[in-house]
């Protein structure tokens, strides 16, 4: 049987993280993974934020950060994908009430370890199966906010719209919808990648009524020319090869897109 998972040391630890970055009001709208965010997560957050240089070293603290910003605890978070639930643990130990819905049938290179997680994050409530309209168990607008971590890239064109229909059931008004997904900017599928998250902010747009700010034809110029975009490392790419032959999975400039707006209040 696996050891419950707590990564801070006490109460006062919790809060002193809680008042730090509830003063740092996240970014409404669509943004993009700079390295001063991530130096900043290192420095403050190093519990979540590892060295290994994949993109989620960025976005699992980004995710956290934005939570904290616009929501406080004991508010109820929602997380679709976790996956390992690193993020949904941290949060809880600040006093937010999580919930993490994950099929874990390994899809996308995804984690099965269901059992492993129920044992080591038993502070987190973990419901085994796939986000969709009028799933049972979940009570419709009763969460403060709804979350995703590098996880929308890897849903179908025709399963978004129900994935957002599912957000915007289970929001309650007012409640914040915030995603971070990975774009790949230049190289192998940047094509399907650009019109895949022209989707994604077209369908965050419309749920919450929220457009994407700034419009995304005008993030992907900034991003490109800003020295400070995060991008995935060549040691990241290397632990995503996965063994396979490099010309079946060669390298490609990847970034993190984030995208947060709010449910409407009537």
């Amino acid at each position: 049987m696996s050891k419950p998972v707590r990564v801070l040391k006490n109460p006062e630890q919790a809060a002193a993280i809680l008042s730090r970055f509830a003063q740092a009001k996240s970014q409404i709208g669509a943004s993009y993974a700079t390295v001063r965010d991530y130096c900043e997560s290192r420095d403050e957050l190093p519990q979540i934020t590892p060295l290994d240089g994949d993109l989620k070293n960025v976005q699992r603290p980004w995710a956290a950060k934005t939570i904290m910003a616009r929501v406080p605890p004991p508010a109820r978070l929602l997380e679709i994908g976790g996956g390992e639930p690193i993020v949904a643990g941290f949060l809880a130990e600040l006093g937010y009430e999580v919930t993490l819905i994950d099929p874990y049938d390994g899809f996308a290179n995804g984690p099965t370890h269901y059992q492993r997680y129920l044992e080591q994050f038993p502070h987190v409530r973990i419901v085994r199966e796939y986000l969709r309209p009028g799933l049972p168990g979940l009570e419709p607008h009763s969460f403060n906010a709804v979350f995703s971590i590098s996880v929308l890239e890897h849903i179908p064109p025709d399963s978004l719209g129900p994935c957002f229909d599912a957000i915007a059931e289970f929001l309650a008004p007012g409640g914040v919808s915030a995603h971070c997904f990975d774009f790949i900017l230049q190289g192998h599928g940047d094509s399907h990648d650009y019109q895949h998250a022209q989707r994604i902010l077209a369908e965050q747009a419309r749920v919450t009524g929220s457009p994407s700010v700034p419009p995304f034809d005008e993030l992907i110029p900034r991003l490109r020319a800003d020295v400070e975009t995060f991008f995935l490392s060549p040691q990241g790419h290397h632990l995503w090869r996965g063994g396979r032959a490099y010309p079946e999975f060669p390298f490609r400039k990847v970034i993190s897109l984030q995208v947060v707006a709010f449910q409407p209040k009537g």
